[in-house]
């Protein structure tokens, strides 16, 4: 077959779709052909509609190189420059296509997509204006420069005559705020990528149970987005589908390795399955790419203290914290590894906390755990407990079900069913609701955390509901409600005093826990956890005071560092 017909036949090729077909053709004529510009052109025009800019860009390079006065060459080059994110080289291949063919108003619209992106508002608008002067019913201009200035009215106007042009659909919906923006373009129903994707990233928080199909949409229309891709692999980890989230996240780094967001996912994934090698590695990426990031701190820091480096884990704690102050998990997480370093060098954790004190003095996390490690009295009891168990609640039952915690099963097994109002002090996430609920049990819940009130509140067992500190709830209430039970699991640990707790529970029946000390703790002991230890003997005579009958259960309260804590169960009548 001769040249022309060989070259005919790529071109019909490539005008109907088939991509590969044509580029083997063309690939073809290269070989006798090498210098050959219109048909290097073409295979860079090829790379491009594949989505692989940086081989089109190669491509083009070649075309202008035996074809420099090619203004058409210099734009195809500019599209696929912006596209691989080389925003000031398109700017100089676009300024060369409008030297050498000045009248070509694509240029001077493209150019101003280029401004746009790099936030110079000013030549944007210049070169918007410029393409419209060339062509005032440009409308893809039209749109561009409506966008820019935020002229609803404008493009209002174009959809109302041209309601399936994308474009002016997509750009109208980024002025709207969001609720009218996502109804906007369910109503306009439009099977396009940017919409999809617009879609998928309203429904994140206006329609969760849809977002993921509308990513899902768009890595359809678009396979190299990006943006979907990461979204597709975060609710793969949401489900626990690592093969699915892994190769998620690995196809958008391949598309663009520097994404933080494709680097922060992916180490996420890795850290949740158990793969904390590679999860620091990701992790370290992240933070090359956003060194200010708090939270690859936070996650970086998560992963070290697994691995028991709890001191450069603590460096990035108070890194995290020092850039955002009123984050409380960064707060946990350092309280929470100052314990687990005292047991391993008790002096540098003390001297890191009095530090921390010092330098955040009003900080009730500083203060308890300073005190906690010192087995000093805790001031701040109360605030430490509602900011501990709010920042904990999310995780808070599986921890629970790790550690081996069976309260709320031991004290429905010593007392029985109860018939009447049972109130639930400290009921958490209504562990103790879900043991003791029955068709004549009414189930009061008292706690100081809104978050627990949350996931007690999910689980329908009790009928009121209460946020506030158990002393005054009880004080105020119990007189009245007049109980059949009061419960208290794992709260006395919390408090060091638990006289007055007695005083007002008294003359209705309480069963509660204790966390057990040895024998030279004459009334309690504030432990570098945070949690305060009793003397189950001077409990016993601080109750004789006012429940006639106590009996006493020793249990295992839970594991920690893989040894059992020893408990006391108290059930008084």
């Amino acid at each position: 077959m001769g040249y022309n017909l060989l070259f005919q036949q790529a071109v019909k090729l490539h005008e109907s779709g088939e991509l590969s077909k044509a580029e083997n053709i063309y690939r073809q004529i290269l070989e006798t052909a090498p210098d050959n510009a219109d048909v290097l052109n073409l295979m860079g025009m090829i790379a491009q509609a594949k989505g692989i800019h940086d081989q089109a860009c190669n491509w083009f390079y070649r075309a202008i190189k035996h074809a420099p006065s090619s203004a058409h060459f210099y734009f195809n080059l500019g599209l696929s420059l912006f596209n691989d994110n080389k925003p000031y080289e398109a700017i100089d291949a676009y300024q060369k296509a409008i030297t050498l063919k000045p009248e070509i108003k694509e240029t001077y619209n493209y150019l101003g997509e280029v401004y746009r992106y790099l936030k110079d508002i000013e030549n944007a608008e210049k070169y918007y204006k410029k393409a419209l002067k060339i062509d005032s019913e440009y409308l893809e201009a039209r749109i561009n420069l409506a966008a820019l200035q935020k002229d609803t009215e404008t493009l209002e106007n174009i959809v109302s005559q041209n309601s399936d042009n994308a474009m002016a659909v997509y750009y109208l919906s980024r002025l709207y705020e969001n609720k009218k923006a996502y109804q906007f373009l369910i109503d306009h129903n439009l099977n396009i990528y940017d919409i999809k994707l617009r879609l998928g990233e309203l429904a994140l928080t206006l329609a969760p149970d849809l977002a993921e199909e509308y990513f899902k949409s768009a890595l359809e229309l678009n396979p190299n987005s990006v943006t979907a891709l990461i979204n597709l692999g975060n609710f793969a980890v949401q489900k626990q589908e690592w093969i699915t989230a892994e190769k998620m996240y690995k196809r958008a780094l391949e598309l663009d390795k520097d994404n933080f967001e494709a680097h922060a996912g992916y180490a996420q994934m890795l850290h949740l399955s158990g793969r904390k090698a590679e999860a620091l590695d990701e992790y370290r990426a992240a933070i090359l790419i956003k060194p200010d990031s708090p939270e690859m701190s936070n996650s970086l820091g998560l992963i070290l203290k697994d691995l028991n480096e709890y001191t450069e884990a603590l460096g990035l704690f108070f890194n995290a914290f020092s850039k955002n102050e009123t984050q409380e998990e960064y707060q946990v997480n350092i309280a929470e590894t100052l314990t687990l370093l005292y047991y391993q060098n008790p002096e540098e954790a003390k001297k890191i906390a009095a530090n921390w004190l010092k330098q955040a003095p009003q900080n009730p996390f500083a203060k308890h755990i300073k005190a906690a490690l010192n087995g000093e009295k805790s001031e701040t009891d109360q605030i430490y407990t509602q900011k501990l168990f709010n920042n904990f609640a999310d995780n808070y039952e599986l921890v629970l079900a790790r550690i081996g915690y069976q309260l709320p099963r031991r004290f429905r097994e010593i007392t029985g069913p109860v018939e009447g109002t049972l109130v639930d002090f400290g009921c958490g996430s209504g562990l103790i609701g879900v043991a003791y609920k029955t068709d004549f049990t009414h189930l009061i819940g008292v706690d100081l955390s809104e978050k627990m009130l949350s996931l007690a509140e999910e689980k329908s067992c009790y009928e009121r509901l209460v946020r506030e500190d158990i002393i005054t709830f009880g004080t105020r209430e119990l007189p009245i409600i007049q109980p059949t039970l009061i419960t208290a699991a794992d709260v006395c640990c919390y408090l060091e005093n638990l006289e007055k707790l007695f005083e007002i529970c008294t003359p209705y029946p309480l069963i509660f826990s204790i966390e057990q000390a040895s024998e030279d703790v004459e009334k309690a002991k504030l432990l570098p956890s945070g949690r305060y230890q009793h003397n189950p003997r001077y409990i016993a005579t601080l109750l004789a005071k006012y429940y006639p009958t106590i009996e006493q259960h020793p249990t295992i309260l839970r594991k920690e560092n893989n040894e059992d804590v020893n408990g006391i169960i108290f059930y008084c009548r």
